[in-house]
């Protein structure tokens, strides 16, 4: 099974060192494969970068030491797939439909009035509640 964590998934876990944040991450990498975006790894940087500067070290040890596959965040054309209030959303979740991924884990609660079959998305509670 392959499981999306979003950019806040990682911030919590590398900056706040969210213990249930890293049980997240560490259930998802020891049982399925973790995936994270392209579009992900560049806006986690990025705000690292402008707001956490002191936890850089710390993000270059989780993808260094993490093990996930690196999906490339596909160009968009055509219609939307579907509706996001947060423009700015909706590249990730479009990646992971694309790259047909199983289930997107995020902390934003945007995602969840999104209309998809696939991929499945859960809080980080509820996926640790149901995996």
């Amino acid at each position: 099974m392959r499981v999306m964590i979003d950019s806040n998934i990682i911030i919590s876990a590398v900056v706040f060192r969210s213990a249930k944040m890293g049980e997240v991450i560490e259930r998802i990498a020891d049982r399925y494969e973790l995936c994270i975006a392209t579009c992900c790894t560049d806006e986690v940087r990025a705000v690292m970068a402008e707001k956490f500067t002191d936890s850089n070290a710390g993000l270059d040890e989780f993808f260094e030491d993490v093990p996930y596959t690196l999906i490339e965040t596909p160009e968009i054309t055509g219609s939307p797939l579907f509706q996001i209030r947060d423009s700015d959303d909706y590249l990730i979740l479009h990646t992971a439909v694309v790259s047909q991924v199983d289930i997107f884990v995020t902390g934003d609660k945007d995602f969840f009035d999104v209309k998809i079959d696939r991929p499945e998305i859960l809080s980080p509670m509820g996926f640790l509640a149901k995996y």
